[in-house]
């Protein structure tokens, strides 16, 4: 199965995701081989809005087999008296994935690894599937984790997507458990995808700015 995921990021308002959804609908229902796809378990979407536009999506969103929801993030904190925080107790009858590690907020808000794995293990304990960010072979893996998303800093925003043999190389340093899926992220594009999507080695993307607008995730769904 291949794996693609939306990180919307902090981009998008009510509006701008309602329109978001409804361009999707329509473009999904209209491609028979992506859904296909789908059916026969061999792509699976995965779409990532911010907290306070999940349920939204959840309602409008096209109802489909292998099509879930996730957040970009989640608090360290299980529940309680956390002014501001949204824990994955707060988030278990709303999403199948959590993205845990993303290199922005290590950057932004100096996550730590511990506070990472703080994060790993709770979702684990409400039966969310944590979508592991990794800079390079130093960030540290938690127990537990399935999916590792690696994402070259360098290649996050900026139109600088990593070619998929220096991919494959960091793979290899980064994981030695064959049973983890290994996922890329860093400027894919519709343009890039074909090439990446030729490689068994790499199981998923995660995408951030070409996940923005509806039908460029789309013209990248056609091509895994």
């Amino acid at each position: 199965m291949k794996y693609l995921i939306a990180n919307w990021k902090s981009t998008k308002n009510v509006n701008t995701a309602i329109e978001w959804v409804n361009e999707f609908n329509k473009l999904m229902k209209a491609n028979k081989e992506i859904l296909k796809k789908l059916d026969e378990d061999s792509l699976k979407i995965i779409i990532c809005p911010s907290y306070h536009l999940i349920s939204l999506v959840k309602q409008k969103i096209i109802k489909h087999k292998n099509i879930n929801l996730g957040s970009q993030d989640v608090s360290f904190f299980e529940q309680g008296n956390y002014t501001g925080e949204v824990s994955a107790q707060n988030l278990k009858e709303l999403i199948n994935y959590s993205i845990v590690g993303h290199s922005e907020r290590r950057k932004y808000l100096k996550e730590t690894d511990n506070v990472i794995d703080q994060k790993v293990q709770i979702l684990k304990d409400y039966s969310i599937e944590p979508i592991l960010c990794v800079r390079d072979e130093n960030d540290l893996i938690p127990q537990g984790i399935t999916f590792i998303a690696y994402e070259p800093v360098y290649a996050i925003g900026t139109g600088h997507n990593e070619d998929v043999d220096k991919i494959i190389s960091s793979k290899n340093k980064i994981i030695t458990d064959k049973n983890k899926i290994f996922i890329y992220g860093g400027s894919v594009n519709p343009e890039n995808m074909l090439e990446y999507s030729k490689s068994s080695e790499i199981q998923g993307f995660l995408l951030g700015n070409a996940s923005k607008d509806p039908n460029s995730f789309i013209a990248i769904a056609s091509k895994l």
